[in-house]
């Protein structure tokens, strides 16, 4: 193997420290791989690293021009493949022969860079990964660029609509479009400016400190959308989408 030493650990995480752990079913974790690759691109070093643990003997790892290189195995020859398209090769690897539950769990450390662990879910004992979120590492340095840049308006949940509406919160609502889909599903956009019908460029609930205008603070801190209370998840989400963060 080659690459960054995985955080992957056996034993499934001890039932008071569920709170930091998210739960996935292989297809989840297959999903959000596919979602990594897919939100930060060509991913050259961890592609690398993964690549024996999806592909096994089909695939070799050499060094080229300073760096590590994949061939794969076409045909009766191992043949280069670019690194754009190695990240399709080995996502569609993974729908199409999933490895076991403790290669799919080094993988998912390795791609989300945090501790994972295989193990089952309740007492059906459903099979997965527990994917470790770092949030209660997590310091916020009220810079607000989160609030700024990131595109979350396709991102709110039915559960957030609903609770703005038990809190009757009018003022939240009126910068949240409704909109039904052809599959029945209601989708709720957020932030979109109830007078121009356009998404605002930044969130209308940032506002700055009163004591320090370059720190900023959200109106809505304890009703906010769920993508906001989870951002940023992990340590490598905070790096990639440029979250000035301190952690513990």
């Amino acid at each position: 193997m080659t690459g960054k030493k995985s955080q992957h650990h056996k034993h499934p995480p001890a039932e008071e420290y569920l709170e930091n752990w998210t739960f996935l079913t292989p297809s989840q974790a297959v999903d959000a791989i596919a979602i990594d690759f897919t939100q930060y691109g060509t991913q050259p070093a961890l592609f690398t690293s993964i690549a024996p643990l999806v592909l096994g003997d089909r695939c070799t790892v050499i060094h080229k021009s300073g760096r590590l290189a994949v061939r794969i195995l076409q045909g009766n020859a191992f043949l280069p493949v670019a690194d754009n398209d190695l990240g399709f090769y080995l996502i569609h690897a993974l729908e199409t022969a999933p490895p076991d539950l403790e290669t799919l769990a080094d993988i998912c450390s390795r791609v989300f860079q945090t501790r994972t662990r295989a193990g089952p879910l309740g007492t059906k004992k459903i099979p997965g990964i527990w994917v470790h979120s770092q949030m209660e590492e997590f310091v916020c340095s009220q810079c607000g660029e989160c609030c700024r840049s990131l595109a979350y308006e396709n991102n709110c949940t039915e559960a957030d609509y609903h609770l703005w509406q038990s809190l009757d919160r009018r003022d939240i609502l009126a910068w949240v479009r409704k909109e039904s889909c052809p599959d029945k599903k209601d989708r709720y956009r957020i932030w979109i400016d109830p007078d121009t019908g356009k998404t605002a460029e930044t969130c209308p609930w940032l506002v700055p400190c009163p004591d320090d205008t370059n720190l900023f603070s959200c109106a809505i801190q304890k009703i906010k959308p769920h993508i906001c209370r989870q951002y940023p998840y992990t340590k490598k989400h905070a790096v990639m989408t440029g979250c000035k963060h301190t952690w513990r």
